[in-house]
């Protein structure tokens, strides 16, 4: 808007260096100031320093117990006992595997199976053998249907195989017929033609 930018202004000056470098034929010349624009997606200039936090109260003291000498408990009570492996021995040679189940004590103790088990086994079971015969009556339905739409197939070859023969049959008996006909009438013309002649 023309309030941010204001026009420009206009001054006019002489120079003083008047050598060919700078142009000495110009005598007078004129500069034109306008007001650079500001960019609103430039970065602040100045940094804003953080005033430092007043002081405020003094923090509160830790207050210690009065030095008195350590007992034998206490010192039983730090004394933090070694890690023993399960693995190794102290002297770093590994434990055999029977003798780490036997101090283990696992087979010291009687295996309990819930009831439950044998049930999801059953039940898993039934749920198999009912996929499985699911399964087969599918697939025996579509060998059936398969066979049902060859043997369609097979009869519609054969009917019209027998479709085929029978008028290939028909054609032939037509053209003998023919023949037989032509034949005989030509007899019965040279019969005549002869008659007529006296022959015979």
């Amino acid at each position: 808007p023309p309030s941010l930018h204001p026009h420009p202004k206009y001054f006019k000056y002489k120079p003083s260096q008047q050598s060919a470098a700078f142009n000495s034929c110009v005598k007078e010349r004129v500069i034109r100031m306008v007001e650079m624009p500001v960019d609103p997606l430039e970065p602040p200039k100045f940094k804003h320093n953080r005033v430092p936090k007043a002081s405020g109260s003094p923090s509160v003291p830790v207050m210690h117990s009065s030095a008195r000498p350590v007992t034998v408990k206490e010192q039983q009570d730090w004394k933090i006992p070694p890690c023993i492996s399960n693995w190794k021995n102290p002297k770093g040679y590994t434990i055999p595997l029977d003798k780490r189940l036997a101090a283990d004590g696992r087979g010291l103790q009687d295996v309990q199976i819930n009831d439950n088990f044998a049930k999801l086994s059953e039940s898993l079971y039934v749920a198999e053998q009912k996929a499985r015969e699911a399964v087969a009556m599918r697939s025996k339905v579509q060998k059936e249907m398969m066979l049902k739409e060859k043997e369609r197939k097979e009869q519609e070859l054969r009917a019209l195989a027998q479709k085929a023969r029978s008028e290939r049959i028909g054609g032939e008996r037509i053209g003998v017929s023919v023949a037989a006909t032509a034949l005989r009438r030509v007899a019965a013309l040279i019969y005549y033609i002869l008659r007529g002649r006296g022959v015979g």
